[in-house]
């Protein structure tokens, strides 16, 4: 690929988890559940949805087919729990299922669209035949829990392949559910940091926990940076298994060191930072003279986060426009854009794009104070 033809849209691709044999546990308790367990369960608050399987999307005619099957005893699919440190199962695969039973048992729904018990249609729980109630109760669902025992990697690697529901969930959303503990609740509260979020440009946190993993990076290479190994996203996950409880003093330290961080990136570049940029400050141009997007580069992220973390000028000694100059220099490198829009979780690339950040803000008259060398 030829310098003058270079697609700046990050790339975080990486290689593949592999799984030593030590990582390999997978504990698997299958059973059959009755509706009515099911119902009790749910009412209990023993089964949960992850926060952000919660939405329902079926319709009553399919939900009802649903229904419809069960009561004439035809097999459905298994539904697919984990269990929790705290014996409370979730629901990983089969939400829409859960929610459908769940629905029509509290009477939320009629029958609609059935394909053989057509004399039923129109009828809610309450309204069916006695029978036909106790049928309901009794028939079970097949349902495989995952214990937790399990080692975190294959966990979070079943969570992966069974992700099927109504809403794929996204790297984070599974650590939100497999991770929870206090580092998770602060990576929620950091997301609305107002400078953070005058960094990133939207007033409040966006969709999907995009800004909750932009914390998580900061803070996982905040930490453990001379450890990195790829793929990113087991670092993330060990991470946030290693530490999703760890005490308030440590919490507490991280948080001021981050919302520090982001005041001083947000008072030198505002709605520059984490974008690409010429040494004016205006938006980096591609070959055509048209800019890149205005979108926040997660690559450049972690650069510019790590870098800024490390500084201790104090504000007076800043010039904001030197910085900007010099970052936009930076950033106009080849080598540079290389190490932002490609293979962006490789050790090398990594290494080098926070190595010339530092070299760019010790140009502009900064000072640094490195926790550790940066030689990779």
């Amino acid at each position: 690929m030829s310098k003058s033809n270079l697609n700046l849209q990050e790339d975080d691709t990486t290689d593949e988890f592999d799984f030593p044999p030590p990582e390999r546990k997978i504990f698997t308790q299958p059973y059959d559940l009755s509706l009515v367990t099911l119902i009790e369960q749910w009412k209990s608050g023993n089964l949960e949805l992850p926060d952000m399987q919660r939405e329902y999307v079926w319709d009553n005619g399919r939900a009802s087919r649903l229904i419809e099957s069960f009561i004439l005893n035809i097999p459905v699919p298994p539904i697919y729990f984990a269990e929790t440190e705290d014996a409370v199962l979730q629901v990983i695969d089969g939400n829409q299922r859960v929610q459908s039973i769940v629905r029509y048992f509290n009477n939320e729904f009629a029958l609609s669209g059935l394909r053989v018990l057509s004399e039923y249609s129109r009828k809610r729980f309450h309204e069916l035949p006695e029978r036909e109630q106790r049928f309901l109760r009794n028939r079970t669902i097949r349902a495989i829990v995952i214990s937790h025992d399990s080692h975190p990697n294959m966990k979070f690697e079943v969570f992966e392949r069974l992700n099927t529901g109504g809403i794929a969930l996204n790297a984070q959303e599974l650590r939100n559910s497999l991770y929870r503990g206090k580092l998770n609740e602060k990576l929620k509260v950091l997301a609305k940091d107002h400078a953070f979020r005058e960094c990133i440009g939207t007033q409040n946190p966006r969709r999907r926990m995009v800004d909750d993993e932009l914390i998580l990076r900061w803070f996982a290479m905040y930490d453990d940076l001379p450890d990195y190994r790829p793929p990113l996203k087991r670092f993330l996950n060990e991470y946030m298994d290693r530490n999703r409880d760890q005490a308030e003093e440590w919490l507490s330290m991280r948080e001021d060191i981050f919302r520090g961080t982001m005041k001083r990136i947000n008072r030198i570049l505002g709605p520059r930072a984490f974008r690409l940029i010429d040494p004016t400050g205006d938006p980096l141009n591609d070959e055509h003279g048209k800019p890149f997007p205005r979108s926040v580069n997660r690559a450049l992220y972690d650069a510019q986060s790590l870098s800024f973390s490390w500084v201790i000028s104090d504000e007076e000694e800043e010039n904001n426009k030197e910085v900007i100059k010099t970052i936009g220099e930076v950033l106009t490198h080849y080598d540079f854009q290389e190490a932002v829009r490609r293979a962006t979780g490789n050790k090398d690339r990594l290494f080098l794009r926070v190595n010339m950040m530092v070299a760019a803000l010790e140009k502009a008259g900064l000072r640094i104070d490195l926790p550790y060398a940066l030689v990779e």
